[in-house]
């Protein structure tokens, strides 16, 4: 399994997440198997998204997606973000506890 972790530093929470529940990017169709959505307890407008992937060309694939056709937006970085967002794809190697598989 493949995470592509990214941190989103938006300037507001609501207008990141009614843009992100439309899918610019089109998760599923791009292999995400499961997509989890976290916002930092201290900072609110700190927003971390997990997308799970079967390989690591599929993550880099809608990684590469995201930059070019979602992050390359003026609109998207100066309206919805105070900077640019981060990215990296972790590979999975154990797992403990609930849901260990």
């Amino acid at each position: 399994m493949f995470t592509l972790q990214i941190s989103y530093p938006v300037r507001e929470y609501e207008a990141f997440k009614k843009v992100f529940d439309t899918d610019p990017a089109g998760r599923a169709a791009s292999g995400a198997r499961s997509v989890r959505l976290y916002r930092d307890t201290e900072e609110q407008n700190s927003v971390a998204v997990l997308l799970d992937f079967d390989t690591n060309d599929a993550a880099a694939a809608f990684l590469e997606k995201l930059r070019t056709q979602v992050w390359d937006n003026p609109e998207v970085i100066g309206q919805l973000m105070t900077a640019a967002p981060t990215a990296r794809i972790l590979e999975e190697v154990a797992r403990e506890g609930q849901g260990a598989g």
